[in-house]
């Protein structure tokens, strides 16, 4: 997650700006990589701006962080930006409503710790958005297993740069935690990686040869300038009834 602070005008802009998500979005097909945008007021009037990513796992639901959201008191505070040919779309698909995975432990990458110890956070690091309308040019991942493959994400491409520009990563040294705990994968990404590039998909080929989502980034390890190649991932299993309690709180069970 990068944070931006702007003036508040900048949430209306970012946010209440109300267009069919399906009339923003035709023509060429859309990336199933999104970015995501949060906002949070902030006491001198002015608005934080958190910056993630996100992927389609269905027309009118995006997969993303679940610390991605934890400035956003309710969907009206969040916005999400579709790309096609590695450009965002100008106007943000609304969302109607979000839900963070059950165990997600809000602000858990403000606090005092090294990711790669704090797996139990890491794994609860999920969160849905539903959109207003659906999009109808996009074609959604589907949810696999087999770990591995690549990462996309629209954050920035080095310590310091601005977060918009799609990006993919191949990944390497791919490791799995072991034990009776929360289980989190660990992985090399083949280009740097960077806090708006949190809730990206982490993408397998899948047996027929389709791409598969099995997890979102989550945290960068070690990370200089917040920015960094090892990284930790966030397993998605859509039969656990977390998953499943987070697609019914957004109505879509």
């Amino acid at each position: 997650m990068r944070d931006v602070l702007r003036p508040l005008a900048a949430l209306a802009l970012a946010v209440l700006i109300s267009a069919p998500a399906a009339a923003q979005t035709e023509g060429s097909p859309v990336s199933s990589t999104v970015s995501v945008q949060a906002v949070e007021p902030t006491a001198d009037g002015r608005a934080r701006v958190a910056e993630c990513s996100g992927a389609f796992i269905a027309p009118d639901l995006v997969l993303t962080s679940g610390h991605c959201l934890d400035g956003a008191a309710g969907p009206a505070r969040v916005a999400v930006f579709a790309y096609r040919d590695g450009k965002p779309v100008p106007k943000p698909l609304l969302a109607r409503a979000i839900a963070r995975f059950p165990g997600h432990v809000p602000g858990w990458k403000d606090k005092d710790g090294d990711p790669e110890t704090r797996q139990r956070e890491i794994a609860a690091d999920m969160a849905l958005i539903r959109l207003a309308e659906p999009v109808a040019a996009v074609r959604p991942l589907v949810l696999g297993r087999s770990i591995g493959g690549a990462i996309s994400g629209a954050g920035a491409t080095a310590p310091g740069g601005r977060s918009g520009v799609m990006k993919s990563a191949t990944l390497s040294s791919v490791r799995a935690s072991t034990g009776s705990g929360a289980h989190v994968v660990f992985a090399t990404a083949s280009k740097t990686v960077c806090g708006g590039d949190s809730g990206g998909p982490a993408v397998a080929v899948a047996a027929d040869g389709s791409p598969a989502l099995w997890g979102v980034v989550s945290a960068v390890l070690k990370p200089k300038g917040g920015c960094g190649t090892r990284i930790a991932i966030t397993p998605v299993d859509p039969d656990h009834e977390g998953f499943r309690a987070m697609r019914a709180a957004v109505g879509r069970p």
